[in-house]
Formats: C-alpha cells, sequence, structure tokens
C-alpha cells in the first residue's frame, strides 16, 4: 500500500494533472447520480449518510493529493459548496429534495479524511498543507 500511496503522492506536474483530471471526473459523475430519480432506493435507513461521508472522503483524499493549495481555506470551502450545490439542486428536483444530515455527512467525511491523515497516513507519508 505505501508504494501505491508514494506513486500517487509523487509531486510531478504529470501527477497532479491526472489527480486533478480524474477529481473533476469523480466529482461530475457525482453530481449526475445525486441528480437521478432513486426508484426502490430506501433513504431513510441512515446507510446513505455512511455513503455521503466515505465519499466526500475520499473526494477530499484525491484533492489533497492533486493540489498544494491550502486544505483548510481552500480545499475544504470548496468541497462544502460541491455538497451545498447539490443539496440545493436535489431541492430543484421533483424527485429528490434538500437534506441538510447528508450535507452533515458530507462535512464528516472531509473531517474523517483529514483525521485519518493526520493521525494514521501523515506518519508513513509526509505530506504538505494539511
Amino acid at each position: 500500500m505505501e508504494s501505491i500511496l508514494s506513486r500517487l503522492l509523487a509531486d510531478t506536474p504529470q501527477t497532479r494533472h491526472i489527480l486533478k483530471l480524474l477529481f473533476i471526473g469523480l466529482i461530475l459523475a457525482g453530481l449526475v447520480s445525486a441528480l437521478m430519480p432513486l426508484y426502490g432506493i430506501d433513504l431513510n435507513n441512515g446507510k446513505d449518510k455512511i455513503v455521503h461521508a466515505l465519499v466526500f472522503c475520499g473526494f477530499a483524499f484525491l484533492l489533497d493529493i492533486a493540489s498544494s493549495r491550502s486544505f483548510w481555506f481552500w480545499k475544504v470551502p470548496l468541497l462544502l459548496f460541491y455538497g451545498g450545490s447539490i443539496e440545493i439542486l436535489q431541492a430543484l428536483t421533483p424527485w429528490r429534495s434538500l437534506s441538510i444530515t447528508d450535507f452533515v455527512a458530507d462535512a464528516t467525511g472531509i473531517l474523517l479524511y483529514w483525521l485519518l491523515w493526520k493521525k494514521l497516513l501523515q506518519r508513513y507519508l509526509p505530506h504538505t498543507n494539511s
């Protein structure tokens, strides 16, 4: 696992460019899936909050390694804006609705990434900005 993370964290312009493109592709895919109608899926059981947190944990990780900008002053606001925008757009559809708890789960995922990075990953692979 360390070699995979070492390759991802290779601070080369080509690696960062590829990671940025991957991030953009994934957030666009997330936007599309967030605005699609859901038929036969129960969102009232709370499991979707775990999915929200894990997805945003992954987004935070990918964005953090793709960009050298400040985590708290650039990356966190960008991710929160994305999550909030999805909730607002869902409120505008007849088949989805705005959910504050989804937004809180998104923010929890970002915090989860930061805690994991600070407590676990940085011990093995030092990184900047976080």
